[in-house]
């Protein structure tokens, strides 16, 4: 379960998205270890202190059956991205897993959940990927080493696509990124949704950069 929903390749749109990377490299070419390094920024500085924050919490309320809190939780975290950019990157693949979810997981309350989001402002990725996962007694831990993975994997596939590294290399870099996983889950673990936070502007002006740019390879 942890590995299909951290899997790139799921069809939930993530594949159209470099959450700036592609900005970045256009402006600053980097190789592929600087690329790495950024990537490890992401995960402590970027998505460990907002949406791995934020899954954790989901997974919390999916597990009690609050679902008022879980939508809270999930505007939370829209409220706290900066970008249109990336608040779009964010909705439209937690509302594709939402869809799916309603064929390939089925139940009762993730179904109601999955529903009242296509009728909301938000449904951001991690949010929806965390109630998917409690709904299939992933534990808390396991699910936000999963959102961190796919967001590391989701990265360094965007800088294979744009030519910066080679998949092998990119399976390497990709290892060398689990000890800043595990330590962006277990920071984000300890976490109140109003520590939720994020510090990786350059990527955010990135995105807003790239939408001016008509030979873009990914929608941001």
């Amino acid at each position: 379960m942890a590995l299909q929903l951290a899997d790139s390749s799921l069809p939930i749109g993530r594949y159209v998205h470099s959450s700036g990377l592609e900005g970045i490299l256009e402006e600053l070419p980097k190789n592929s270890a600087q690329i790495a390094e950024v990537v490890k920024a992401v995960l402590l500085h970027g998505a460990g202190r907002c949406d791995a924050v934020a899954a954790a919490h989901a997974h919390r309320m999916f597990s009690v059956g609050d679902l008022d809190q879980l939508h809270y939780v999930d505007e939370r975290l829209l409220a706290t991205k900066l970008s249109v950019p990336a608040r779009n990157a964010s909705t439209s693949c937690g509302r594709q897993l939402a869809k799916l979810a309603l064929q390939v997981w089925p139940h009762q309350v993730l179904g109601s959940f999955c529903h009242e989001v296509q009728l909301r402002e938000a449904g951001n990725l991690a949010v929806v990927a965390a109630a998917v996962s409690a709904s299939r007694g992933m534990g808390i831990e396991n699910t936000l080493l999963a959102e961190l993975r796919g967001t590391a994997s989701s990265l360094f596939s965007a800088a294979v696509r744009l030519g910066r590294m080679g998949s092998a290399e990119a399976q390497v870099h990709l290892c060398q990124c689990v000890p800043i996983i595990v330590q962006a889950a277990e920071k984000a673990l300890a976490l109140d949704l109003d520590d939720m936070s994020s510090t990786t502007l350059e990527l955010e002006i990135a995105m807003l950069q790239l939408q001016r740019n008509p030979l873009r390879l990914f929608a941001t």
